[in-house]
């Protein structure tokens, strides 16, 4: 309302049921340039002003097409603090209410309303008008056909009424609460004369200038500064950055002193004012709560109080700061996020050398031992079922290490389009016939910089969790385009650039998510399944290998509409040459070059030894760096086809080692194996160009097709 008082009111309402009489009204009171041009010169020429001077009043106007439609678009206004000064209303309205009983229902709700019936035919006289609706100077008749200047007078000549009458109506009332005020204070006044009267004087005096000096330094900062009564049931003062922080008018909390108080979320509510009633006892406390502004936003405030004295030493005000902490409190929830990232990273890293080392030397053995078991016999199910626990170990060990940004990834200039039409049979298949999938691809979409297997896998993970939430079927939609983060986007994500970004929305017709389960989303560990049904580190992967990539994900859910994710993924360098997948052979080659295996775990040095010497290679293995540049030096006239070295050992580590073989035997090539993305090799997770890498844990196909393929190369 109070904005409404500053900039007039020019809400207008039509209620009728012909469509075509609205349009009549929105070019009426809501033309287009031409003819708001012609509009300005009826005006001009009406009220007998020069044409320069006048300009075309612009009517915000809304429809509705039967009277109770119109009651409820009144509620509406009403309640959002916006209601219209005046309403067109059609006096016949088939089959629901006519005009005249839906005034009356308008009039029920808000009497300021300015009311037109509009009319073709003499359905009412006046005396039956003023029977059924009372003598209402706000009432005024249009006669159907009528004219567009006529019915712009009208609305101009009514919400000008309207406004002024809320003026009238607003300055009485604050001429009433001045007067109000004025008096109690004077009877204060005469009856502290009474009694001390000079002593009273000056505490008024000294408390007057220093409120006086208190206001001035309150409205030279962005905190808020405020002063009540020892009850609270009272705002002495309160510094105009309070309409800033609040979003609230500061003129309004003198007569509703609990304005500020409304604002903070109910379940604060209590334990906030009760800390400030403790002021009547200690000289200065001091909280944190929460607030929703009228936009819907939550603000976190800090607010300290003390107490204001008189020189009797009597508590006479209460006084304090609020500050908005809201960004001091994201930058400590991310701080925290990012340590409790870091610390699973951190321990992620440190066992994943060593645990996929031996996840490599079982998946090794057991595959061996399925090679040589008849299919048929109990030995054959034991290493099958010993396989099957290595791989789960190892897509555990996998997801811990996404999660903390520890993955090794094989960046590729990828088109989103291109993945999205390779996955849809997966993923309708994934969905089941009861969830309609549909994939909507924007036409040139650019490419983008990130891992194949890596996007697949975060695509894969978010279907997967929008098939939980759509138990009785539904629809599943995945939707690129081209996006921009802006300044004020990333202001919230420190790690993410502003920017362009491929953008890929999956939206999902599920159950949706309360905000404290989206609050916890990406955290590891999380789950709202029941025990023993989900690690909880699906869409933690996610995150970790979106964000090592470059990009950002978001989530939008809204409890019993939905969830929709959107990722975004940085833009490939133009020219670059966008990657194609490469169907690997199904038997596993083999060869009769010499291999140098370095590998300081014995059992997957044996492992990997067995397995290349059963392919026909021969192989030289050796547990450590100088062992292997011994052997390397002795066999100076002797051919090393390929070197196969882990990155991280002790004594020596796989690079350096791979220099000072390179420098006795520069034919040689090199395949490095590493668990671990902090090695000389790996920057930021992301391989050097031109560096072959194996990533444990390995399969024994996963060897034999990247050795013979070094080898050709």
């Amino acid at each position: 309302m109070n904005n409404l008082l500053a900039d007039k009111n020019r809400r207008v309402l039509v209620i009728d049921d012909n469509r075509s009489i609205h349009d009549d009204f929105r070019k009426i009171l809501a033309p287009t340039p031409a003819t708001a041009a012609a509009l300005d010169a009826t005006e001009a020429a009406v009220f007998g002003l020069p044409t320069d001077t006048v300009q075309q009043t612009q009517f915000e106007v809304d429809s509705a097409y039967q009277g109770q439609e119109g009651v409820l678009l009144v509620k509406k206004a009403l309640d959002a603090g916006l209601p219209y000064a005046m309403a067109f209303v059609d006096v016949r309205m088939p089959p629901g209410w006519d005009g005249v009983e839906t005034t009356r229902k308008i009039w029920e709700l808000d009497p300021n309303l300015q009311i037109v019936l509009c009319t073709a035919y003499s359905d009412y006289s006046w005396g039956e008008m003023f029977d059924k609706l009372g003598h209402r100077d706000g009432l005024l008749i249009l006669k159907k056909p009528f004219d567009g200047v006529e019915a712009f007078q009208l609305a101009h000549a009514l919400t000008e009424k309207w406004w002024l009458h809320q003026q009238s109506q607003r300055k009485m009332e604050d001429l009433e609460s001045q007067v109000a005020e004025r008096t109690h204070e004077l009877r204060d006044i005469n009856h502290a004369l009474q009694t001390e009267v000079v002593e009273h004087q000056r505490a008024e005096e000294t408390l007057r200038e220093s409120e006086e000096k208190f206001r001035q330094l309150a409205e030279a900062i962005n905190d808020v500064f405020w002063i009540t009564s020892p009850d609270l049931q009272k705002i002495h003062y309160v510094s105009p950055a309070y309409e800033q922080i609040w979003g609230r008018s500061a003129q309004n909390s003198y007569t509703n002193p609990h304005d500020w108080a409304e604002a903070i979320l109910p379940e604060e509510r209590e334990r906030v004012f009760a800390t400030f009633l403790r002021l009547a006892q200690e000289r200065s406390v001091s909280t944190e709560f929460r607030i929703a502004r009228p936009d819907g936003t939550v603000r976190w405030i800090f607010s300290r109080g003390f107490q204001v004295r008189d020189v009797a030493g009597k508590v006479v005000r209460f006084a304090g700061v609020a500050s908005d902490i809201t960004e001091r409190k994201q930058l400590e929830a991310q701080l925290f996020q990012s340590q409790k990232m870091e610390t699973v990273g951190k321990l992620a890293g440190g066992i994943a050398h060593e645990f996929n080392s031996i996840l490599t030397a079982i998946i090794g053995h057991s595959e061996l031992l399925l090679s040589d078991l008849p299919s048929a016999s109990p030995p054959f199910a034991n290493a099958m079922a010993i396989r099957k626990a290595a791989d789960l170990a190892a897509a555990l060990t996998k997801q811990l290490l996404a999660y903390g940004r520890k993955q090794i990834l094989r960046s590729e200039t990828l088109d989103l389009n291109r993945v999205l039409a390779g996955m849809e049979g997966m993923l309708r298949h994934l969905m089941g016939a009861d969830v309609d999938v549909r994939i909507v691809t924007a036409v040139e979409l650019p490419a983008v910089k990130a891992d194949a297997g890596q996007t697949e896998q975060v695509i894969m993970n978010v279907a997967i969790n929008a098939r939980e939430a759509m138990r009785r079927g539904g629809k599943l939609t995945l939707e690129t385009s081209v996006a921009a983060l802006d300044e004020e986007y990333v202001r919230h994500f420190p790690e993410v650039k502003a920017g362009d970004y491929i953008m890929l929305a999956i939206s999902d017709t599920g159950t949706g998510m309360r905000e404290e389960v989206k609050a916890h989303l990406f955290e590891p560990f999380f789950t709202t399944k029941g025990v023993g049904e989900g690690t909880g580190l699906g869409l933690a992967t996610c995150q970790g290998i979106i964000k090592q990539s470059g990009g950002h994900i978001s989530v939008y859910s809204e409890l019993g509409r939905g969830t929709t994710f959107k990722i975004y993924l940085p833009l490939a360098e133009l020219g670059t040459e966008v990657s194609t997948a490469k169907a690997a052979s199904p038997d596993l080659p083999r060869g009769t070059e010499t291999i140098l295996l370095v590998e300081d775990d014995t059992s997957l040095r044996e492992m990997v030894s067995l397995l290349l010497q059963r392919l026909g290679y021969t192989v030289l293995a050796t547990a450590n760096g100088p062992e292997a540049l011994t052997l390397a030096r002795q066999r100076d006239a002797e051919h090393i086809h390929l070197l196969f070295t882990d990155i991280v050992m002790p004594q020596m580590d796989g690079k350096e080692l791979s220099d000072r073989i390179m420098a006795i035997h520069p034919e040689t090539k090199v395949l490095f194996t590493s668990a671990y993305t902090e090695t000389a090799i790996v920057h930021q997770g992301v391989l050097d160009p031109g560096v072959s890498l194996l990533q444990k844990p390995f399969t024994p196909a996963g060897l034999a097709l990247k050795v013979r393929v070094l080898l050709d190369a």
